[in-house]
């Protein structure tokens, strides 16, 4: 049931608003959720700065008047709509909401006028008959790992839009449900804008966004903060207005921003701009501005030259339950777990121990198993659902998959330090690493890896996680450009060998590896030059990942 506040815009069933959707998804205790969130849910909210909401209204301004409709899906604290200029306030302005928290007595007044609707509910229980000139919005960001149950689980979306789009990645993250349910409800030729988290712009599934805003109309521009778009959330975000149009061969403005900074001295951006025509669009690399072309023929994926399959480390059932600090029972194995506790480039051996049982089990191992379950069962109902489910099926809920370890592991979780570990024994890694497999040259592809060439590239290709930590996927990681050996000279080869050789022993955390990188981006920048026809200098290299290492 939705309920509506003022006057109702003619619909039984309105959508929820783009954030507080992705933020019900966040939300474990769906049931409780979809009847009234509490302030101690989840809802995946990141709210607009005043600055953002102005400059978004700004790309809407010129085409709207007082006849026109506008929906603004998820208000918040009604940001979008308090922002709005005088002569744009008596247009038809609904907005839906699903956390009551929000609706304080200012809102209810706000939305009391004749010619507006506020709306408790759900996004994606409004009917596809309602359509709207305008519709304004952030959307919640929620990883598509956690689309699972619910109402609004990615089942029941995707069943919701499937006369429509019938082929959407199963890795979509929820925002993409979302803008595509709100395209369906424009109007021909009506307008939206959005600011949503960047991953669109290099992920599988955002191949398929871009192919659908060209199949369904115009994307006129993106606004890319490549730092932040939000006071208090340290992610990259893009600001896109989209045009629900037949005439779609049109070029997209694509416009490389900081944060917000670069609105308060807003002109137009028209000296800024990248014209990208549909297909540009779709092949676009939104990452490379570095001073290295690693599309040169210098480099190759890490994917390519890798012997075996890059995968993530390890996965035990529960941590706290599997992953221990000693040897306590006679199944556990040794695995790297830490990566801070590796002090050198060189694991040798692991700082961790995990419970990976395959076989007989010891009776103290049994009843230490027999207390962890008890324990699992007994905690709130949200957590732990799989492992549960697999217990109440009186399976072997307790066994993992040992996956087995590459010769170098790289912790994907990123600060300052951006290292390859090499890993010649091939000890267990833990899920918290990718593993890779390289058997040849191995030694100056340790050099190679820890380079700083190999470094930018892989902080260019990473997320923002905020405070300063960063994230780079698999998908991205295998795509990872490296200086290949075949494509240098045998001497750089031997030089980058013994520079390999002194890294195994170099400490991560001191002066004397800079000292060893340095050595090694000099050999590799000599060799960069001379195949490019280029004079690239250590200190640009040096200034451009100051971006991202303080």
């Amino acid at each position: 049931m939705i309920n509506t506040i003022s006057k109702p815009y003619k619909v039984e069933d309105f959508v929820q608003s783009f954030e507080e959707q992705l933020e019900l998804f966040f939300s474990k205790d769906f049931e409780s959720k979809t009847k009234s969130p509490e302030k101690t849910e989840n809802l995946g909210q990141v709210f607009t700065s005043p600055i953002l909401a102005k400059f978004m209204i700004s790309l809407l301004k010129e085409d709207v008047n007082p006849k026109q409709s506008i929906l603004d899906p998820c208000i918040g604290p009604n940001t979008f709509f308090k922002a709005l200029p005088e002569e744009l306030l008596n247009s038809y302005l609904t907005g839906i909401e699903i956390d009551k928290n929000l609706i304080d007595e200012e809102t209810k007044k706000f939305y009391s006028h004749s010619k507006r609707s506020l709306i408790q509910g759900s996004f994606f229980d409004l009917d596809y008959s309602e359509k709207f000139d305008f519709i304004i919005q952030n959307p919640p960001y929620v990883r598509q790992e956690l689309l699972a149950n619910g109402v609004n689980s990615k089942t029941n979306i995707k069943n919701d839009l499937l006369s429509s789009f019938s082929t959407v990645p199963s890795q979509s993250n929820l925002y993409i449900y979302f803008l595509l349910k709100s395209i369906l409800h424009l109007n021909e030729n009506g307008i939206m804008v959005a600011v949503i988290y960047d991953s669109w712009l290099y992920s599988s599934f955002g191949v398929f966004l871009k192919e659908s805003f060209l199949k369904l109309g115009h994307l006129t521009s993106i606004y890319h903060f490549k730092k932040s778009a939000f006071d208090n959330a340290e992610v990259g975000a893009t600001v896109i207005k989209f045009i629900k149009t037949k005439n779609s061969r049109k070029s997209t403005s694509y416009y490389s921003l900081n944060d917000l900074n670069d609105l308060k001295t807003y002109n137009g951006l028209t000296d800024k701009s990248h014209n990208l025509n549909p297909k540009e669009l779709l092949t676009y690399s939104f990452n490379n501005s570095s001073v290295i072309n690693f599309k040169s023929k210098l480099f190759k994926t890490l994917n390519s030259i890798v012997s075996k399959p890059i995968q993530r480390g390890t996965s035990a059932i529960v941590n706290n339950h599997f992953i221990f600090s000693e040897k306590k029972y006679p199944e556990l194995k040794p695995i790297v777990k830490t990566v801070s506790s590796i002090k050198t480039y060189n694991v040798t051996k692991g700082n961790a121990f995990i419970l990976a049982l395959n076989g007989s089990i010891s009776n103290v191992t049994k009843e230490y198993l027999d207390s962890v379950k008890n324990k699992i069962l007994d905690t709130p109902s949200d957590k732990y659902k799989a492992v549960k489910r697999d217990i109440s099926q009186n399976k072997n809920w307790y066994t993992i998959k040992v996956k087995s370890s590459g010769n170098f592991i790289f912790n994907y979780y990123l600060r300052n330090n951006i290292d390859f570990i090499y890993n010649p024994n091939k000890h267990l890694s833990s899920d918290n690493f990718y593993s890779v497999n390289i058997e040849h040259s191995e030694l100056a592809y340790l050099a190679i890896l820890n380079s700083s060439l190999t470094r930018l590239n892989i902080l260019n290709n990473s997320r923002s996680q905020g405070n300063g930590l960063r994230k780079i996927q698999l998908y991205e990681f295998k795509e990872i450009k490296i200086i290949d050996t075949g494509n240098i000279s045998n001497k750089s080869i031997n030089e980058l060998e013994e520079l390999g050789k002194l890294l195994l022993i170099a400490n991560r955390y001191d002066k004397q590896q800079n000292e060893i990188i340095e050595q090694i981006d000099f050999i590799l920048l000599n060799e960069y030059n001379e195949y490019n026809n280029s004079s690239i200098r250590i200190e640009e290299l040096k200034n451009e990942l100051k971006e991202y290492i303080k």
